[in-house]
């Protein structure tokens, strides 16, 4: 076809397509379409993208004429994504407008797209898989995407009857995110599902006019009819379509407008989201958002609170959107395109004014609404204050009648705290979150200008078109004036504040009702004394050092009134909920409490809460508990050189306090950050409270060393005397809260520059207690073969980082029994060692797996951690070597029938008698999570052996490009299974529990069932010439025979034999269910795949089954004890076994000997039953016996084996 002129070639294509009508080479012809125009034509572009629309037009007319044509293309694309070229594409998509390919074209699409994607996320994490397979797997999912794009592009080129499949697909994949594998191109250059599905529906948008309806009315259905989470993609492609197309989609607001017409009737998450994707429409529509707002007054008004709530959300992000335009140099009210009706002219207070004055009535009613609501409008205040910090006193003026309910000026508690709550129908409802009023009052105070002669306020109260009065300007000043004496009254009563503040004293606590009206005003006052410590911290930043000194005194007592109202709410809690108990008792438990949740939110255990610090001020928090712990701390005896310069901690309880109370507020404004980092990107509020979270790490990890230094003296013997042990525990709990903001911060920076930087600040620091040994082993490790200095800076700053600061923490919390905070660094070692090559991965899993032969660990959890980190850092196939390895202690630790339990393994010290249980479990877990990726590869072997198989004369007349055949995959699959057979064989001969034997044998069965579609894919179709198996399968059929399972029957016999003699206890008829599931199935898979390895074997003639098991005579019941005792007996004297002649085993008795004859006879069909009954079945039976026999008969087949084995 390369010597026809191009203007003749659709002319010879309609001739090839009559041809293939015919039944003449139908596949060779689609092929040959397919691969030369999916090749580079030369010629002018316009003149080729005009003859392969033509070629285009030809095909679809030909698959209405014939279907089987549209078969074959199917087939084609399906069985090999290598001809998904972007002609390809065009080519499914022209199929696809013919109404019965429809479905199965858009299909073959999405599911390309689907698993290039899934496989490129699964074979980029699976550490076993050779670099070729990960780049091919990239390269694949690349060429996908490249080709959708293209195809999509050249759409506009004599292809328009493509269009309406091509919004369907875009749509289609915008649908499939769920399945797919949502974002995993990273920094490689791949797109996510998401991304690529509206990048096709932009293209399309901007392109096709006639496509714009189409797309707009399918978001509308979408959005409508989908659920909240499926709907979100859609309103993202209406974000960006608004974005990038403002003004094409101001011809569709009558469709918008019918949108928002079901604002009140949908989710409130999808509502929120979907007029902050129209917002910006309105800086070019004045309709638009006097709709908008006719839409929000009327949902103002509803019943439903999370129509109210939403309805909250859409005034402020209004208010805001303005107040951005404004700032943009665009007035939304001046500058409109089009001219308001009637009913909006109503709304509209007249033009000039602002959307804060115009939806003032709106906010008011805010005010009376519930809690969650009066929340989000004190957010968005301070987000409209950061804007425009002008607008600030119009904000307090409006602010201030609504603070006189909960103020009281001539108390002497000035908080009425009883008013920020009601009781309705026995319960307590929260009327008012009072903490979040007065933090949304001082960071207006901290934001509004000082100077507000030269900026007159946009946002008076105009009127009609009267000025305001000196007088009331005088009032409107005044504002701020009061909010900040009554914020200053407040800040004096808060030093010792208790719970009995706002609350009468006769108050009978004992009823429930106040009891848990005493807790919730407690938990009010915590957030309380957070917001005025983070207004203390705000001016602590900018004081000079005379005035430092008293604010730091006053940090420490809000601090301390916080500590105190802490134990008190929890004591309150426990009272409320126990009548019965000593107050011993509860301060015990509530002590118990707050140890075990010692990283929960600042205010409740079970609400998460926006946070009221900053980052500046969390800093200066840090800074100000590390200055007081330097200076108090227990073993210093110059402290008073330093005396003059440290702040009010006089007692290291009252530093330990405000270290505590610093890293609980770091560590739930880091979390916080994390969750925001989903949401809006214009969010106002990230520049004020996020900052630079960076400068936070090297404070964090001085910290972490002041915490461990003490921990370690405190636990010198011959410093004990004199310690408390409450104050070594509450230590415990603080370095456990450092390092949880430790790890938060590196989550939150694991990006390339960020996290760079972070460790470069943390190699500014020198650990204080690396000593010249650690440094010179250090510099030993680093130079040695293993572990030779990388040439990449950032890699070897990385290297430098684990080598001197994180292993030397982790071994010293080991070694002072801090096991939870070991878990905690591990998970950091887990994130660190992800950026590392695997020469460098090689040498700290050895640095792990030297830990587990060195030290002796009696907790679970932290033995469990241990190993698993181990395993985690050795690269394969290392990893499963050292798993095995364990698994041969943990079977001397374990025991079996034949050997007693050791105490502890010599060989690695923390497999002991009581991390067993543990140790067990995280094999098991190492076991599933391989058997994950080798499900995957198995299936991509199969489809890369169907291509092989069937286009192999194909691929090479045409420029598909050559496939990899996969044979590394196969090999290093083969590899990974053998390794992972040794590790199962090594669970075998364990005593284990009657719960892991039964999650054992179910992850066995799962395993032989991926044996058999392995030894299925070696089996050549027929016509094909059959292969010899290679070396490793040959090695793999060898291991699982002998080593796994002809051992694995011994095991279900000893498992079967333990629940009969367990057969008296409770939960017998449970267990027997589960066994009747697991044990059936898995006999099943291990003869399905002997059964392939039997057929494999005749076929090549290579015994595959001489290491297999005798055949065994089974019958499908459970066997009582005395019936095993008769057998045991009669075996003895008749050891004959019951032989089962099978035909398909004839033809290759020549070729194998007498073991493997009896192996094949083992293998039987799934529907076959069972086998021979036992000769001593038709003993005497008790009449229990008979009804639990019976009982048994209508459940599921039990094999068992014959005793002749034995």
């Amino acid at each position: 076809m390369k010597a026809v002129d191009l203007q003749d070639l659709p002319s010879l294509v309609y001739q090839l397509l009559l041809l293939a009508s015919k039944g003449i080479n139908k596949g060779a012809v689609i092929g040959g379409i397919l691969g030369f125009f999916g090749g580079s034509l030369t010629g002018p572009a316009s003149i080729v993208r005009q003859v392969e629309g033509t070629v285009l037009m030809h095909v679809n007319f030909a698959v209405k004429q014939d279907p089987s044509l549209g078969q074959e293309v199917l087939a084609i694309v399906r069985s090999d994504r290598g001809v998904l070229n972007h002609f390809a594409v065009a080519i499914l998509l022209s199929v696809a407008r013919v109404r019965r390919f429809n479905e199965r074209s858009i299909g073959v699409l999405r599911s390309a797209v689907v698993t290039s994607h899934r496989d490129y996320k699964l074979s980029w994490n699976c550490k076993w898989l050779p670099d070729d397979v990960k780049e091919e797997c990239l390269e694949t999912a690349k060429c996908v995407e490249k080709a959708l794009i293209k195809a999509v592009n050249e759409s506009n080129y004599g292809r328009e009857h493509v269009v309406p499949s091509t919004v369907q697909f875009g749509f289609v994949l915008l649908e499939s995110i769920d399945s797919g594998s949502g974002d995993v191109g990273g920094s490689r250059g791949l797109m996510s599902m998401e991304e690529l599905g509206i990048q096709i529906l932009k293209t399309l948008f901007e392109v096709h006019d006639m496509a714009r309806n189409e797309i707009i009315e399918q978001c509308k259905f979408r959005i409508l009819s989908l659920k909240p989470h499926e709907s979100m993609p859609i309103i993202k492609l209406f974000g960006h379509l608004v974005q990038s197309y403002p003004y094409p989609m101001l011809d569709y607001i009558a469709h918008l407008k019918e949108l928002l017409d079901y604002f009140s009737f949908m989710n409130d998450v999808t509502s929120v989201a979907l007029v902050d994707a129209i917002l910006p429409l309105i800086k070019f529509s004045r309709d638009l958002q006097d709709y908008v707002v006719l839409v929000v007054r009327k949902a103002m008004f509803k019943r439903e609170d999370s129509v109210r709530i939403a309805a909250t959300n859409v005034i402020i992000e209004l208010i805001l959107m303005e107040n951005r335009s404004k700032k943009d140099g665009i007035n939304s009210l001046q500058e409109s395109s089009s001219q308001a009706s009637c009913s909006q002219q109503a709304i509209s207070c007249g033009l000039g004014r602002g959307l804060f004055q115009e939806l003032s009535g709106l906010l008011q009613r805010c005010l009376s609404q519930q809690a969650r609501v009066k929340e989000i409008m004190y957010h968005g205040l301070i987000k409209l204050v950061v804007l425009d910090p002008f607008v600030a006193t119009s904000v307090l003026d409006f602010l201030w009648p609504h603070f006189l309910h909960f103020y009281k000026e001539d108390a002497d508690s000035p908080l009425r705290v009883d008013a920020c709550f009601k009781l309705e129908s026995g319960k307590i409802c929260l009327v008012e979150p009072l903490d979040y009023l007065l933090s949304c009052v001082s960071w207006i105070l901290l934001l509004q200008p000082h100077d507000k002669s030269d900026h007159p306020s946009e946002y008076s109260w105009p009127c009609f078109d009267f000025s305001p009065s000196q007088e009331n300007e005088v009032a409107r000043t005044s504002s701020g004036e009061l909010f900040s004496n009554a914020l200053s009254k407040i800040r004096r009563s808060l030093r010792k504040c208790t719970l009995d503040d706002g609350e009468g004293q006769s108050e009978d606590t004992s009823l429930p009702s106040q009891g848990g009206k005493t807790c919730s005003r407690g938990w009010i006052l915590l957030g309380i004394i957070e917001v005025f410590v983070n207004v203390v911290a705000s001016e602590l930043e900018k004081a000079a050092d005379e005035e430092k000194i008293v604010l730091e005194k006053e940090i420490m007592e809000l601090v301390s009134s916080y500590d105190f109202l802490e134990k008190e709410s929890i004591m309150n809690k426990q009272r409320s909920g126990t009548r019965k108990g000593s107050s011993r008792y509860i301060q015990d438990k509530a002590n118990s409490e707050s140890k075990e949740y010692p990283h929960v939110s600042l205010q409740k255990l079970s609400q998460a809460r926006r946070p009221f610090f900053a980052t500046s001020n969390i800093h200066q928090l840090l800074v100000t508990a590390l200055k007081s712990g330097n200076a108090d701390y227990p073993d210093k005896h110059t402290a008073s050189q330093n005396h003059s310069q440290s702040s009010s901690c006089k007692t290291w309880d009252q530093c330990l306090k405000l270290i505590s109370f610093a890293l609980k507020a770091c560590l739930h404004h880091l979390q916080s950050i994390s969750l925001m980092k989903t949401g809006s990107n214009n969010d106002p509020l990230k520049t004020l409270f996020h900052g630079d979270v960076k400068q936070l790490g090297q404070l964090i990890m001085q910290l972490v060393w002041l915490l461990k230094s003490g921990l370690k003296l405190e636990k010198d013997p011959k410093k004990i005397e004199g310690k408390r042990k409450t104050n070594i525990e509450n230590k415990g709990d603080q370095l456990l809260l450092s390092l949880l903001c430790l790890n938060e911060l590196f989550k939150l920076n694991s990006s390339g520059v960020h996290f760079a930087q972070l460790i470069e600040d943390m190699l500014i620091l020198q650990a204080p207690e690396l000593d010249s040994e650690t440094t010179i082993d250090t510099a030993q490790g680093i130079d040695n073969g293993q572990g030779s200095m990388p040439e990449d800076k950032f890699l070897r700053r990385l290297h430098l980082f684990l080598e001197k600061i994180i292993k030397p923490l982790y071994s010293e919390l080991l070694a002072l029994s801090l096991f939870h905070e070991s878990e905690v660094l591990a998970e950091l070692i887990v994130i660190i060692e992800k950026k590392l090559p695997r020469q460098q991965k090689t040498y700290h899993g050895t640095w792990a797996g030297g830990i587990c032969r060195s030290s002796s660990i009696e907790n679970p959890n932290a033995a469990r951690s241990v190993a698993g980190l181990a395993i985690y850092l050795m690269p394969a196939p290392n990893d499963l070597i050292v798993a095995h390895d364990m698994a041969l202690e943990l079977l001397k630790v374990m025991g079996s029938e034949d050997k007693d339990p050791e105490e502890i393994s010599e060989t690695f010290p923390i497999i002991n008698h009581s991390t067993k249980n543990a140790i067990s479990a995280m094999l098991i877990q190492v076991v599933e999570c391989c058997m994950v990726e080798l499900d995957w590869s198995v299936s991509k072997l199969k489809a890369i052996s169907i291509v092989n198989l069937e286009f192999i004369g194909l691929k090479k007349k045409h420029q598909f490009g050559e496939r990899l055949p996969g044979l590394k995959l196969e090999e290093a699959l083969h590899f990974r299974s053998e390794a992972l057979a040794y590790l199962l064989s090594s669970f075998l001969e364990m005593n284990l529990k009657d719960s892991q034997a039964e999650h054992l044998l179910k992850v066995t069965a799962r395993f032989y069932k991926l044996l058999a579609r392995m030894t299925k894919l070696c089996i050549a179709p027929k016509g094909c010439k059959q292969l010899l198996p290679s070396p490793k399968f040959q090695k793999l059929a060898e291991v699982t025979c002998s080593r796994l399972t002809s051992p694995l029957y011994n095991f279900v016999a000893l498992v079967q034999r333990n629940q009969q003699e367990n057969a008296q206890r409770r939960g017998i008829i449970s267990k027997i269910k589960r066994e009747n599931r697991c044990i059936p199935d898995l006999i099943f898979q291990i003869e399905d795949y002997e059964k392939y390895l039997i057929q494999l074997s005749k076929l090549t003639k290579v015994n595959l089954l001489r290491h297999a098991k005798r055949s065994t005579a089974r019958d499908f019941k459970i066997i009582e004890m005395k019936k095993l005792a008769i057998e045991g007996e009669a075996s003895e004297h008749d050891p004959s076994q019951a032989n089962s002649t099978s035909s398909e085993n004839e033809s290759s008795e020549e070729s194998v000997g007498p073991d493997e004859e009896n192996a094949s006879e083992k293998v039987a069909s799934p529907e076959s039953g069972g086998g021979t009954p036992d000769e001593h079945s038709e003993t005497d039976k008790e009449d229990q016996e008979m009804e639990l026999r019976r009982k048994r008969a209508k459940m599921s087949r039990i094999v068992e084996d014959s005793d002749e084995e034995t």
